[in-house]
Formats: structure tokens, sequence, C-alpha cells
């Protein structure tokens, strides 16, 4: 119940000898206060110790203000003749005034900064020593800016309505329009239309006003009435996994914007999900073995026919093989759309896939370690991310020289049997080597027509004894490793 200056203590005491209670006021009794827009009933106070309490008497005290916008500095002032030891406690709830949770403040300044109705409680004695109590009750008034989204309709008509009545509620509103003309609406009606003449930018700025007190915050935006300027729309559908999709909208005017999903060929149908804010963002459900393509459109009726441009999930494959990963592109449902498709490996570009070119054999990589795909099509207003595909190198990739047999010694003595140091291995693979003799001179070194060694030197043929050889192997996907040892010549 709300009870202000000297009205407390004959309220109070009217309504003890109406409903007897040990607790004090009930709230059956309420003054229309202008916090926010609805009438405001003092909260009851638990054991009330205001007054009329046995051995203490009446004080009286003055406050600067009954009513404030957060934050709000109020001042306290004695005016009980002849009282003396003054203190205040600004928030009193209820109970036993000397309470170790009450703080009793000898400041006559106190500043509060949440709205809300408060008591004030005044604790003092008489110059005989008989303690002495007042209260007085302070309403705060918020101060939170009001948020109002506005629809642009065609010909610079607009719609506006205030969005956080509740968290701001005031019991007024004052437009200014951004063309040197205000509008003020009330609590009960939100919204409101309005003409302008042309279709230039406007800032638009809403005041929250309370009647009693005139507290309010304020808030502004710029509203593009040229609605082609700025239409809403899909800005990129990423696929998370098998089941998910994540979609992102550009709503630069923040107007309510209502997704809808396609199923292959069939018809645009709603999904229920609205879109509110610039940038935000909402989960949809994909399934593999379908294409699901989506759009949104205001839900307002002056420009629901402002449909947003259309995105389509599209899926990525990569199938490995022994020799290669198998990547393939689907094709884009809405071919004509798409400026540039992208396949993005292990972070960095690797192909550009087109609408004749949709696979590609990826045969490099590392050995143990996965290699990563993911699609980026580009539309002309919009992004599709595809599913990222994470699979091992290729086997052949993890061949190394424990698949080149290099002989450890041969005997070029013509009977046939290991006459030749010869290095056998992948036939795709280019091996080259090159024999050394003890002080490091090359002796032999193959080539395309003669990849074998005979133990000869310009025609001689060279002594028992152990030969240096360095030999480098290059495999099909440019990869070359290299081996050095010895080879034992025999006779």
């Amino acid at each position: 119940m709300q009870i202000l200056g000297n009205n407390y203590r004959k309220t109070h005491s009217l309504l003890r000898l109406l409903i007897p209670s040990k607790w004090g006021i009930l709230c059956l009794v309420g003054w229309y206060m202008g916090l926010g827009s609805t009438a405001i009933f003092a909260q009851q106070l638990p054991d009330n110790q205001c007054d009329n309490v046995l051995g203490v008497g009446s004080g009286d005290f003055s406050i600067s203000s009954e009513i404030g916008c957060a934050p709000f500095t109020v001042k306290v002032q004695n005016t009980q003749a002849g009282s003396i030891k003054s203190r205040y406690i600004y928030d009193y709830k209820g109970g036993n005034p000397n309470a170790a949770s009450y703080k009793q403040d000898t400041t006559r300044n106190f500043t509060y900064t949440k709205a809300g109705i408060y008591t004030i409680m005044q604790l003092s004695e008489s110059a005989q020593g008989q303690a002495l109590r007042a209260c007085r009750q302070i309403t705060i008034q918020d101060v939170t800016p009001p948020d109002f989204k506005v629809v642009p309709c065609e010909n610079g008509k607009v719609t506006l309505t205030i969005t956080n009545q509740t968290a701001a509620p005031y019991d007024e509103y004052v437009i200014e329009w951004g063309d040197g003309n205000i509008a003020i609406i009330n609590r009960l009606n939100l919204t409101i239309d309005y003409q302008y003449p042309d279709v230039t930018p406007k800032q638009i700025t809403v005041q929250g006003r309370s009647l009693r007190s005139l507290c309010g915050g304020k808030s502004s935006k710029v509203v593009v009435l040229e609605i082609g300027a700025k239409l809403a729309k899909l800005d990129t559908l990423e696929i998370l996994d098998a089941t998910t999709a994540e979609i992102r909208v550009s709503n630069p005017n923040a107007i309510e914007l209502e997704l809808f999903r396609q199923e292959g060929a069939g018809t645009f149908v709603t999904t229920g999900t609205v879109f509110r804010a610039d940038g935000e963002k909402a989960k949809v459900l994909v399934d593999t073995t379908k294409i699901f393509c989506y759009r949104v459109k205001p839900r307002a009726s002056c420009i629901s026919s402002l449909e947003s441009n259309v995105l389509c999930v599209n899926f990525l494959k990569v199938a490995p093989t022994l020799e290669a990963n198998i990547v393939s592109v689907s094709p884009y449902r809405r071919p004509t759309e798409v400026s540039k498709m992208t396949l993005v490996r292990n972070g960095a570009i690797w192909w550009n896939p087109s609408i004749t070119e949709l696979y590609r054999e990826d045969n490099s990589g590392d050995c143990n370690k996965q290699s990563c795909y993911r699609l980026q099509i580009d539309t002309r207003s919009g992004t599709i991310l595809s599913n990222k595909v994470c699979v091992d190198a290729p086997p052949v990739l993890c061949v190394s020289l424990a698949n080149v047999f290099i002989p450890d010694a041969f005997s070029p003595n013509g009977d046939g049997i290991n006459d030749l140091f010869e290095i056998k291995a992948d036939p795709t693979a280019e091996v080259q080597v090159v024999v050394y003799d003890r002080w490091g001179s090359p002796l032999f070194q193959s080539t395309a027509n003669q990849h074998f060694w005979n133990g000869t030197a310009n025609g001689q043929p060279l002594p028992v004894g152990l030969y240096t050889y360095v030999i480098n192997v290059k495999d099909k996907v440019g990869r070359v490793f290299t081996k050095r040892g010895v080879v034992s010549l025999l006779r």
C-alpha cells in the first residue's frame, strides 16, 4: 500500500482499527503513483514497527521529494521539535529496526539506484530519552530506455510498436518522427501508424514518460523507409552435422520475419521460426537424403510480399580410396544464382568447383593426419557452408622406403647371380642412384636408360670393397625419400 507524507500515521491507525492484526498494515488501500503504467500498492510490511509500538513515541521528518527518477538522491530533515539523535533506515522492510540486519545511518542524504517503493524510518529520542519513530515512503521510478520496432511499408508509411513496455512501463511515449512532427501514445495503445511525405531515412526517437514524475528513458534508431534498399535476407546457411543447420538473417529494420522451408520441388511452408533482430540465428533440421531450401518473409501484411532470397542445403561427399580421396560436389539446387564455389581443405583454398567440374581426386596429404574438406557456395545474396568432412590420408601416402629393396652386396663376376647393384621399387616411382668411392668422388649415377650399376667406372672393373651410395626415391605424388648407405662389391 502506498502511503504519502503525513497521511502515514493516520492511515495506519485507521487500518489497525478496522483490521486487527499484529503485523500492521494490510495491502487493502492503494494510491495511484504513476510508477510506470499501473496503480502501485505498497507492499505489506511484515511486523511493521513504524509506530504504535509500546513505549515508543512519534517522531517526524520531511523528505525532499516523495518521488524521483533512478538514480535519485533523497534528503531528509528532522522536523520533530526537541528530538535528538536522529538516525535513518533508508529501506525498512519490517521487523525490529534495531536488528543487526539494519544499518542506522546518521547521513541525511541517500541515493537510490533501483526503481521501487521504499520505506524510510527515522529513529530518534526526545529530550527526556524516550524512543521516537516515524516513517515515510518514497517512490523511485525507472528510466529504462523504451525499445521499439518500426515496420516500413510502401510509399513512406510506417508502423511503430513499443516492444518492452513490461520492462519499461511508462504512462506515455513521446515519439519524434525525425521530420519535425511529434506524436504521443499511451500504455493502452502501444502501436501507431505514420505517413512520411518521402522515403528518405529518418531517425526516430521515443521518450518514455511517467506522468507523475516525468521520469523516462529515451532511445533512437535510424529507419530506412525505402524498403527495397535494405531488404531482409538470409545471410548464411551453415550445415553443422547430418541433421542440423544454422541460418543467420540480415534484418536491418529488425522487423518480424517468418522462416519458410521447401522440400525438393514442393511449396514453401512455414517452420514456425520468427526472427526479430538483425544478425539473429536459428537452427533448423536437415536431411542428407533430401534437398531443403529456405527463405524468410515479413509478417507485416503491408510488406508480406517482399520475400527474401533463397538458400538451399548442399552436402559434400568424400570417398577415401587406396590412392586418393575422391571429393564430389552435388549440383546446387538453384545453379543460376551461384557466383562462386570454393572447396577448402585444412583451412586453405584447394579447388574452385564449377557446374562442369564437380569431382576431383585428392592424392596429397600427410601420412597419419586427416584432411578436412568444406564447400562454400556464394550466391548473389547469401552463402551456404556445407558439412565438414574429415578423412585419413590415402594409404598410399604412408608408403616409405620400407617398400624399396636395396641390396647390401653384389658380385659382378658374370655368373648371372647378383651381378648388378639394382634398386627395386614401385614401377610408378622415380629412382635416382649415385655411387661414390671412399674419397667421395662419384663413380656412377643412374639415368633413365641405366638405373643399375655393374661395378665399373669408365668401363673398368673396380676392386672389391665398400662403396657409398645415395638413393632418392620420388613417389607419384611428388614426395622424395632419401637413403644413404654402403654396398659391398664382391668378386
